[in-house]
């Protein structure tokens, strides 16, 4: 496997590995105390912030221009001041003083390589850029093609962080996460551990710990063994069940709190059967999220109506929920032309049968999706469940058909609810049912292209309405995280959406 440090790149390889010859064969015994271990089920399969920013920005090694404060709205970061200086132009206002890792001075020249690579990037190709500059010495200016108002949003994301231009290569590739964060680089292990160090000289308050180590675990259960045996301090993502057994430890502590992110199925809208709303309507009907909740969720989370908890952001719109009315589905069904047959349902000679895709990497899914299977098949679906890796899943959906896919993820990732498109818009969408609908379209480049507040809400709240109505996606429960840590961990505090984990806080 291979391996990438700090000493390597000062002093050869042979110094980097004969360094921390031993430091990595360390068990829970030979622990120090100012060494915060976490584990996380997503790994560290790149150093580049265009391809795995998110994590760098999390344990806050990089910093973003802007950032998102603890009630879920755009904060100061790198930059001090942002505003549109017409509705193509915004303007922000570094701050003073800040150095990257390296000593280089943080500049409107020093960050524009970065905002450069990440704009270009594609998956930022939904985002209208069309120029990077820097205007003055501390003045960064980004036109867009388009009147844009998420903006701001798109720049807390990880992907915008900068990195000195003495970790950009010639070829454009990132050599080391070279940030400005209160955490720096020390080494990592490909796909498997990263060790940061406090910053000495960060601008702001600086960490508490004097070492942190982030361990990418996919294992849930691996996770909550570590964490008890004390090999690790913080374990993240936790399955709901495991609340009720780190509070009744002495030495442990749960954190549980909502977050925006939904489970939901999407649906192939170009194939049978669920090229037909009335067959999606069904399903809807069948499923009893109630139950899903208080038996598989351990009461925490809720179930979902759209896209937005209400009770985590102000964009959640009014919507009607799909009921739990399993004779409304097998009436739907039958309105379809799938006639009962027994207890299965046929139509032209054709079974009624379905395939539900999804992944493990969040805990749950697998058995959910058994779950439904149950109470789809109880109004006359064939179905069969298939568990992959994500990304053979979402090859496979956008490059063939498929049925449902039962997938999670945030719902406000970057602030704003610009986020939608990329559920639901017909060209920038990265979702795969195959919905296309010009109404939707049209308001989502709407707002858009407005910065007033209200107008936004309207156009996004009429999105939310359409898609309840046309189901490419069906909205199943809302998450709330549980977060495991040793009872004497202190400060820590759960970020709403996740952006940053603040382990910078902890004592």
């Amino acid at each position: 496997m291979y391996k990438f440090t700090r000493r390597q790149a000062l002093f050869g390889t042979a110094a980097g590995i004969s360094g921390l010859g031993g430091y990595w064969l360390r068990g829970s015994e030979s622990k120090d105390d100012d060494t915060f271990r976490v584990g996380s089920p997503w790994t560290p399969d790149s150093i580049d912030p265009v391809t795995n920013g998110w994590l760098w920005r999390r344990i806050n090694v990089l910093e973003p221009l802007l950032t998102v404060d603890y009630d879920g709205t755009v904060s100061p970061g790198l930059a001090t001041d942002w505003h549109m200086v017409n509705n193509r132009t915004w303007e922000f206002t570094l701050r003073e003083g800040v150095t990257f890792h390296d000593g280089t001075d943080v500049t409107a020249a020093t960050v524009l390589p970065s905002l450069t690579r990440a704009f270009d990037s594609s998956s930022m190709a939904a985002v209208p850029v069309d120029a990077v500059e820097a205007t003055a010495d501390r003045t960064i200016t980004i036109q867009t093609a388009v009147p844009f108002s998420p903006l701001p949003a798109h720049c807390t994301r990880g992907i915008t962080c900068p990195v000195s231009p003495a970790a950009i290569d010639d070829d454009g590739s990132v050599n080391e996460p070279i940030g400005t964060g209160p955490f720096q680089f020390e080494n990592w292990e490909a796909g498997s551990t990263i060790t940061a160090t406090a910053n000495p000289d960060y601008y702001g308050s600086g960490a508490h710990i004097d070492t942190l180590i982030y361990e990418g675990i996919t294992d849930d259960q691996t996770r909550r063994l570590k964490l008890e045996n004390r090999e690790l301090d913080m374990a993240r993502i936790l399955p709901n069940k495991a609340a009720d057994t780190l509070a009744s430890d002495p030495d442990l502590t749960a954190h549980t709190y909502k977050i925006p992110r939904a489970r939901y199925l999407v649906f192939d809208l170009d194939s049978a059967p669920f090229s037909d709303r009335k067959v999606r309507r069904a399903v809807m009907h069948a499923i009893d999220r109630d139950h899903i909740v208080a038996s598989l969720l351990n009461g925490l989370g809720s179930k979902a109506v759209g896209p937005f908890p209400s009770d985590v952001t102000e964009w959640a719109a009014e919507l009607e929920p799909y009921e739990h009315l399993p004779e409304k589905a097998r009436s739907l069904l039958a309105e379809a032309g799938w006639e009962a047959d027994g207890d299965s349902r046929i139509r032209d000679g054709e079974e009624l049968s379905v395939s539900i895709w999804t992944y493990n990497t969040r805990p749950l899914l697998p058995t959910i999706a058994e779950v439904i299977q149950t109470q789809l098949q109880a109004v006359g679906f064939d179905v069969d469940i298939s568990v992959m890796e994500s990304s053979t899943i979402k090859e496979q959906a956008k490059n063939g058909e498929f049925d449902t896919v039962l997938w999670s993820s945030s719902v406000l990732w970057y602030p704003d609810p610009d986020r939608l498109s990329d559920f639901v818009h017909s060209e920038t969408a990265t979702m795969f049912s195959g919905y296309e609908n010009e109404t939707v379209d049209q308001h989502l480049e709407a707002a858009r292209r407005t910065a007033d507040r209200d107008e936004r809400f309207e156009r996004y709240a009429a999105i939310q309405r359409r898609i309840q109505r046309d189901l490419p996606l069906g909205w199943l429960t809302y998450y709330a995280n549980v977060i495991g840590t040793r009872a004497d961990v202190e400060g820590y505090q759960p970020h709403p959406i996740e952006s940053c984990y603040h382990l910078e806080d902890v004592t």
